[in-house]
């Protein structure tokens, strides 16, 4: 992972490792070096029109979850990125990233 915001310039250059798989069947990973998650959301609004997304996040998924699988009702998250795609984060993409509030 590379181009992180200053904020979030820790996990430039994180490899992320398969723990295992969320509910919907989606994998889900951790950074080797640093409590960081990517794993893959149908709807983090905990509403029913939510947009499906990739999630970057401090917080450990739950894998019993279908939904907001960090339970905590919003999108809160260091970064999204958009897909129907749930068999693996994107390999190539640009990223939305929350730089100190500021989605970018």
């Amino acid at each position: 992972l590379t181009g992180a915001c200053d904020v979030e310039g820790g996990i430039d250059g994180s490899s992320f490792v398969k723990q295992g798989y969320t509910l919907s069947g989606a994998p889900y990973y951790k950074a080797m070096h640093a409590e960081k998650y990517i794993y893959y959301d149908p709807d983090c609004m905990q509403s029913t029109d939510g947009t499906a997304r990739w999630i970057i996040d401090d917080n450990k998924p739950d894998v019993t979850r279908d939904h907001d699988l960090d339970a905590d009702g919003a999108c809160n998250y260091i970064a999204r990125l958009n897909s129907d795609d749930i068999s693996h984060p994107p390999t190539s993409g640009e990223w939305t990233m929350n730089c100190a509030g500021n989605y970018q």
